[in-house]
């Protein structure tokens, strides 16, 4: 995840991709060479204290309501650099557009980006993409296949070493062999979803949908012409829907 080695491991999505499929990987997306991700989920749990606890049995008491509320967010640091950039905003292939972008044009499109609403699908980053190794699978056991989609034994990928294991879309979900007791997950043992597939299954992942809270960019004469930027994306689902598209 470095300047120079991205390996398109973090990526930007645009709405649009959900409406003309997937085709190429980098469609309507755009790759960001990352030198930081920073993860965080805080909870919100109200904490009442109860009156007079402390005084009847010499110990104050506080009672939690747990009503499953948090917010999470995605904050990622990085270089902006030259880079080919592929959009598709109909379906047909005349309407596609395949260009390179100097850091400066790729640092002004992202802000326009940024500045747009969920109404602009062609605008609209509505998805992150980060991707992680991952030895486990959606019903935790060892994955049988490799990064390269080998068969290994479960015992060969608990030593196999971290650049040979399979990629997956960071999310926050849980795994099906997690979900005995929950409702509506779409993701049980009984039915399981490809959330924790390896990504070279399909070019279409689940990934954190939700918005960019905010992008600033540093500009330093002495790292020309590379950009510096930091990106704050918050996971949500966001109501709206572009009536006329």
């Amino acid at each position: 995840m470095s300047v120079l080695n991205p390996n398109n491991m973090v990526m930007l999505e645009l709405s649009r991709r959900n409406d003309i499929g997937s085709g190429s990987p980098i469609k309507n997306r755009i790759a960001l060479h990352v030198e930081t991700v920073g993860i965080s989920t805080n909870k919100s749990v109200p904490n009442v204290p109860v009156p007079l606890a402390g005084a009847i049995s010499g110990e104050s008491l506080n009672l939690a309501f747990d009503m499953g509320l948090a917010s999470k967010t995605i904050n990622i640091t990085g270089k902006l650099t030259e880079q080919n950039i592929v959009k598709q905003s109909e379906q047909g292939s005349d309407n596609e557009k395949d260009v390179v972008m100097t850091s400066f044009e790729l640092m002004q499109l992202i802000h326009s980006y940024a500045d747009s609403s969920s109404l602009q699908n062609d605008q609209n980053i509505s998805k992150i993409l980060f991707f992680y190794p991952s030895r486990v699978n959606n019903a935790f056991d060892q994955r049988t296949k490799d990064k390269d989609g080998n068969t290994v034994t479960a015992a060969e990928m608990r030593v196999l070493s971290i650049d040979k294991v399979p990629l997956i879309p960071f999310s926050w979900k849980n795994r099906a062999y997690d979900n005995s007791f929950t409702f509506g997950t779409g993701n049980t043992m009984k039915s399981q979803s490809n959330i924790f597939d390896n990504i070279s299954v399909n070019n279409n992942h689940g990934g954190i949908t939700g918005f960019m809270r905010s992008f600033s960019t540093n500009i330093i004469a002495s790292e020309f012409p590379t950009i510096g930027y930091q990106l704050d994306f918050e996971e949500a689902k966001v109501i709206g829907d572009n009536f006329f598209d």
